[in-house]
């Protein structure tokens, strides 16, 4: 599934920006297959990590506090 940018200042998010994420902050989890989810929404795009986990990554600058720890 192509990855398409709803709107200019959107944050450019694939398969290979979230393993790399994943690969920098989870290692252990770094193995695991990652493949979009269908459908992710405005806000997020969500990936599937491994068949337990998922990745929510915010799409613009303005949606970056949803997911602060």
């Amino acid at each position: 599934m192509p990855t398409v940018q709803l709107r200019a200042d959107e944050v450019f998010i694939d398969v290979a920006l979230v393993r790399r994420l994943v690969a920098a902050q989870f290692p252990e989890w770094a193995h695991l297959p990652i493949r979009p989810v269908g459908a992710s929404g405005m806000d997020n795009a969500t990936y599937r990590l491994g068949e337990d986990m998922s990745v929510r990554l915010p799409r613009l600058p303005r949606w970056f506090g949803q997911v602060e720890l």
